[in-house]
């Protein structure tokens, strides 16, 4: 079940991304193309983490491991054990349907910009300065979340909740009925008090090679 929703979320990030993805060796590969992370492999099925990690480590380019796992601990120590460096153990996959999604209007100082290129793409501005902003690519009934940010100065107003509440009904008029997110620790709060639920836990790890 989780690699059916994982595999949904890739097509999602890398259409909001514009990568490319591929399956090497039976393992699904984002080609992600940065200096620090050219490789991101996704686990799909988290009884090969051991395997797949120990491929990551053996890499010659500078890869990360996503591990979607309902044991987080046991996922840390096999990476670990592979020769990965855990970058982020203690993320979460989640999901919600939309209809019925929260929506907030800007508060008083604010507006919003919404755009398609063909990705979804959410601002909350003020005085024209980007203030909030996040991504959701429609890929059949899913709508994937991505980049949700709020900058220093304007946190603790409520804008998360209003991007992400404008995106969810962008993506629904578009088509999409299912969200699919990886939150950040700090992302959680925000995401359940929107009705976002938990598929599972999500260790990622990278290797020691440098660009």
């Amino acid at each position: 079940m989780i690699g059916e929703l994982v595999e949904r979320w890739h097509r999602g990030w890398i259409a909001a991304d514009g990568l490319t993805s591929a399956w090497r060796d039976g393992h699904l590969v984002v080609h992600v193309n940065r200096s620090h992370r050219m490789y991101e492999w996704i686990a799909t099925d988290d009884t090969r983490t051991r395997a797949i990690a120990e491929v990551v480590a053996a890499s010659a380019e500078p890869s990360w491991l996503s591990v979607p796992t309902h044991s987080p601990a046991k996922a840390v120590a096999e990476v670990e054990a592979a020769g990965l460096v855990v970058a982020r153990p203690d993320e979460t996959f989640m999901r919600r349907p939309l209809a019925g999604h929260p929506f907030s209007a800007p508060p008083a100082g604010y507006s919003v910009r919404v755009t398609r290129d063909p990705v979804v793409k959410v601002e909350v501005l003020a005085d024209d300065e980007v203030a909030a902003s996040g991504l959701m690519a429609v890929v059949g009934q899913d709508a994937v979340a991505h980049r949700i940010e709020t900058a220093e100065a304007h946190r603790r107003r409520g804008l998360g909740s209003v991007v992400m509440g404008t995106l969810a009904r962008e993506a629904a008029r578009d088509g999409a009925t299912t969200g699919l997110l990886f939150s950040s620790t700090e992302g959680v709060h925000l995401y359940r008090s929107l009705g976002w639920e938990k598929i599972s836990d999500l260790v990622v790890a990278r290797n020691e090679v440098s660009a």
